[in-house]
């Protein structure tokens, strides 16, 4: 199964025997170096969760393909990619390995406002890395379609910024907007739209979602995957902020967090944690 002992150093190394489906590889490669570290945070995240033999993987938001290839490596034929797309559309997709050639089916579809094209019950594990602070009007469709696609204790994994987090409190203490890619994108398209971050959560916010899914908590947990930018505060102020805030484990910049189905959705619009509005029922 996953290694769980991966660098972002080990990461690096292994995109150097990767061919991406792309015409500009120098491009792509760019932004898998940059974003290495997490990838290594999620691996070794993923790793905690117990598959059996012959897994079925979903992973969504597949593209740029650096996670996708290392994850066919471990899964094969056995792993299936999405992607948004403003039409439903699929393709497959040949990613490189070293000398081996993957060819890997992939799905275009909207998570959020259309149906997912899988069957009931399919996937061992759905995998969703930085997609939900994406998500513009009902996240829940995230959780509340991954359900239905997971068996019975199928496995959810979410990855995403952590609202929470040292990082954005310090930028909070200088007055600053916090949270990422919060920028408002031209040329406006429902695409560009999508490249913004609508929300951003808080660790026990994902927490109530997968609840409210269906779900229990098998672990949660935050890493970092940049390091913090102090904005002038003294490592020893971080120190006295981080005492006085509490749950240090939980703020970091990255929150990981893995569901186990246990059953049909509870609430599909919770209004814990300002999700949604009872006034909108």
């Amino acid at each position: 199964m996953i290694n769980g002992n991966v660098s972002g150093a080990d990461i690096k190394h292994f995109m150097e025997t990767v061919k991406l489906p792309f015409a500009n590889q120098e491009g792509a490669m760019k932004y898998h170096d940059v974003h290495s570290d997490r990838y290594a945070i999620t691996l070794n995240a993923l790793s905690k969760v117990n598959l059996p033999a012959g897994a079925k993987v979903l992973e969504l938001a597949a593209s740029h393909y650096g996670m996708s290839a290392y994850l066919c490596t471990v899964f094969g034929d056995d792993l299936t990619l999405a992607t948004y797309a403003d039409k439903k559309e699929d393709r497959f997709v040949d990613i490189g390995v070293s000398e081996k050639m993957f060819r890997l089916k992939e799905f275009g579809f909207n998570v959020e406002q259309e149906a997912w094209p899988f069957e009931d019950d399919l996937f061992d594990l759905v995998i969703a890395c930085e997609i939900i602070e994406h998500l513009a009007m009902d996240p829940m469709a995230l959780f509340a379609g991954a359900n239905r696609v997971l068996k019975p204790g199928g496995f959810f994994f979410v990855s995403t910024p952590n609202a929470a987090s040292i990082q954005n409190f310090l930028k909070l203490g200088r007055l600053m907007p916090a949270g990422l890619a919060q920028q408002f994108r031209r040329p406006f398209s429902i695409a560009r739209l999508y490249e913004r971050h609508s929300r951003e959560y808080t660790p026990f916010t994902i927490g109530e979602m997968f609840g409210a899914a269906g779900f229990e908590i098998a672990f949660m947990e935050t890493d970092s995957a940049f390091p913090v930018i102090d904005f002038g505060f003294s490592q020893d102020d971080i120190d006295q902020i981080i005492k006085i805030i509490g749950i240090p484990e939980l703020r970091r910049d990255t929150v990981n967090v893995v569901g186990r189905k246990i059953g049909p959705v509870v609430q599909r619009y919770p209004y814990t944690h300002e999700l949604y509005s009872p006034e909108d029922e």
